[in-house]
């Protein structure tokens, strides 16, 4: 039976959440209203693939409550909070909202191994797949790492697995719909999205609806040494595996071992590829999740001696005249930021940091003491968080040059850079208005670099 779909925010990724769901409804034949307080031009792309549908209408540039009761189901773009006043009255009205994770999750065949966390979701999500792929099974990754997870639903078979990541918007969803992976994974709980939440409780409950529906035939992977994901071991209905870090840099990386109780080793820590102590915490998560979903010790292994890691995180674009430029600008937080400098800093002469941008409602105090610690040549771009994160700075007594766009921050850091240095674009905090998001800050950090 046709039904009225309402896509409540279109999005500009071309894998995203809105699009795919737009056109998983058209092509499926209902009537679809798609709107979006962004405009055609900014939306671009995603816009010209949806006018050859004529079962399908577009309103831009506004959300309109009269499409919240013309609607039979709202499909609500993660980005769309629930505090919009389209949003309240849907609930009001009792209409069925979903997102594209939830319609996933309702008709997918396999079993879902998910991942969330404040930071190190992608990354984990990814080694996921990699250790599932080496070990010869049929892997589908998608969700929150930028594809879709609607994008290959009709392609999934019930002996695949499923890897998906989920934000803490997009798991609001799904707890609505009381839906929780097979295999659940929480990296870490920090401090993020305050501009969105009531405050930290809130964001941590939006968190914690990765494992709030599971049964007591599901999993659930924690990271031992987290203060609030330890809280979840008590509260979780299903078996719980935790992961920690080892004690020295020359030990060895071991996973727990649901069947035996003991902890299996994995592979030597100096053997990992990837940078930093962050990594070495979503490498365990990974092992243990990939391993309880099916995967092979030595496809683990090889994992871990060979992945380097998920562009526009750690990223190391080039070295030229012996300057090292990383890319890793979805340190979208003081934390993040934190882990890339101590990341860095064993392989760097001096780290010259590119970081500012729209304020999240978090603090800069300990990154402040950490880019006091790490002697860092800093710029400091002009959004919403430079007057914050600048006061920081002077407290402790860093200095720092401000820079309005990207242009001036990276002039400013390759004409001081010498070799065996890093140019480093770890923000700290969201884009703002001189980008169109986080990945297009990455794009002309990229190109500025191409250009040097």
């Amino acid at each position: 039976m046709k039904q009225k779909i309402l896509i409540l925010g279109l999005g500009q990724f071309k894998e995203g959440s809105g699009i795919s769901a737009a056109l998983f409804f058209a092509r499926k034949g209902h009537e679809v209203r798609v709107t979006d307080q962004k405009t055609a031009k900014e939306l671009g792309d995603n816009v010209k693939r949806l006018k050859g549908f004529k079962n399908v209408k577009l309103i831009l540039g506004k959300h309109r409550q009269e499409d919240i009761r013309w609607a039979d189901m709202i499909v609500r773009n993660p980005r769309v909070r629930p505090d919009l006043p389209e949003m309240k009255l849907a609930m009001k009205l009792g209409k069925r909202i979903e997102s594209d994770s939830s319609l996933f999750m309702t008709a997918c065949p396999c079993p879902i191994v998910g991942i969330t966390g404040t930071r190190g979701k992608s990354t984990t999500t990814s080694l996921i797949g990699e250790m599932l792929k080496k070990s010869g099974k049929r892997v589908w990754v998608g969700g929150n790492i930028l594809v879709s997870p609607l994008t290959f639903l009709s392609k999934v078979k019930k002996g695949d697995i499923c890897v998906l990541e989920y934000s803490s918007w997009q798991l609001e969803t799904t707890g609505l719909r009381s839906l929780s992976p097979h295999i659940a994974v929480i990296t870490n709980i920090m401090r993020d999205h305050l501009n969105s939440y009531e405050g930290m409780d809130d964001y941590v409950e939006a968190k914690a609806q990765i494992f709030r529906h599971q049964s007591p035939d599901d999993y659930l992977i924690l990271n031992k040494k987290d203060g609030r994901t330890k809280e979840f071991a008590d509260q979780a209905p299903s078996q719980v595996l935790l992961f920690k870090t080892p004690i020295s840099n020359s030990s060895e990386l071991e996973i727990e071992d649901l069947r035996s109780g003991k902890r299996v080793k994995v592979i030597h820590r100096k053997d990992l590829k990837l940078l930093g102590e962050h990594n070495v915490l979503n490498f365990l998560a990974a092992a243990t999740a990939a391993k309880l979903a099916g995967a092979s010790m030595s496809a683990i292994k090889s994992v871990g001696k060979t992945y380097k890691g998920l562009e526009n995180r750690l990223e190391t674009i080039a070295t030229k005249k012996g300057v090292r430029f990383v890319n890793d600008t979805t340190s979208t937080t003081p934390d993040a930021a934190i882990a890339a400098l101590k990341a860095l800093k064993p392989v760097c002469k001096k780290i010259h940091l590119i970081a500012g941008g729209a304020d999240k409602e978090l603090e800069f105090k300990e990154l402040a003491k950490e880019l006091k610690r790490s002697k860092v040549s800093l710029t400091v771009f002009e959004g919403t968080a430079f007057k914050k994160l600048t006061s920081e700075l002077k407290k402790v007594g860093v200095q720092f040059e401000r820079a309005a766009n990207m242009k001036e921050a990276f002039e400013f850091h390759v004409k001081n850079a010498e070799k065996g240095d890093c140019i480093l674009l770890s923000p700290g905090c969201a884009s703002f208005g001189i980008f169109k998001n986080e990945f297009d800050r990455g794009e002309q950090f990229k190109s500025s670099v191409s250009q040097y």
